[in-house]
């Protein structure tokens, strides 16, 4: 089964509703997400990333966000339910914030491999120092989890109840937009707070 078809689609690429709500919670430029691919981590040479199916997960490398297994099962996270929806637009969320990281060291080879090496460096050093969180507390994990943050904190409790999350779900691409244009304040906000708090 696929994914959310509300916010992929089948050639990969995310669909208009998907990038109007994305590009709101995370401020990453609208032509990243354009351009952006999601694929089965299956379909690369080296299976990257290699999270256990149970946990599921998610890289970025360059324009293309590889998931893993987990997210297009149909006992997974493509069941075609709102939870699902909800799973894929709070990682998406999170992932699409490496877009403009991606972009800052470019997408030629060179490029990915120096974004690579930056990521293991952050990694590398936070493990030998032994500091907790090696995966989540490196700073370009924290910088690309903004959109996440806002995203969880505007939602709130009970996102499979929340206006904008049946919306997204219905492909109600009309009640989105008008969802996010009452919320965009609130949306600002919660980016100012994240970036206050988190981002030193």
């Amino acid at each position: 089964m696929p994914a959310p078809s509300s916010l992929i689609r089948p050639d990969g690429s995310l669909t208009e509703l998907a990038c109007a709500v994305l590009h709101t919670v995370t401020d990453v430029p609208l032509h990243l997400l354009q351009h952006a691919r999601i694929r089965k981590a299956y379909d690369n040479w080296l299976r990257v990333p290699w999270y256990s199916y149970h946990r599921g997960g998610a890289i970025t490398v360059g324009r293309t966000i590889w998931f893993t297994g987990k997210w297009f099962a149909s006992d997974g996270y493509s069941d075609g339910s709102i939870e699902s929806t909800w799973r894929w637009l709070q990682h998406l969320a999170h992932e699409v914030g490496h877009l403009p990281q991606a972009a800052r060291f470019g997408f030629s080879i060179l490029g990915k491999s120096r974004y690579i090496l930056a990521f293991a460096w952050q990694y590398g050093t936070r493990a030998i120092t032994m500091r907790s969180e090696i995966h989540d507390g490196a700073q370009l994990e924290i910088e690309a989890d903004m959109g996440r943050w806002v995203l969880t904190h505007l939602i709130g409790k009970s996102p499979l109840s929340h206006p904008l999350i049946r919306s997204i779900h219905a492909q109600d691409e009309g009640s989105v937009r008008e969802l996010l244009f009452a919320c965009r304040s609130r949306i600002m906000a919660i980016q100012e707070q994240y970036r206050r708090e988190r981002l030193r």
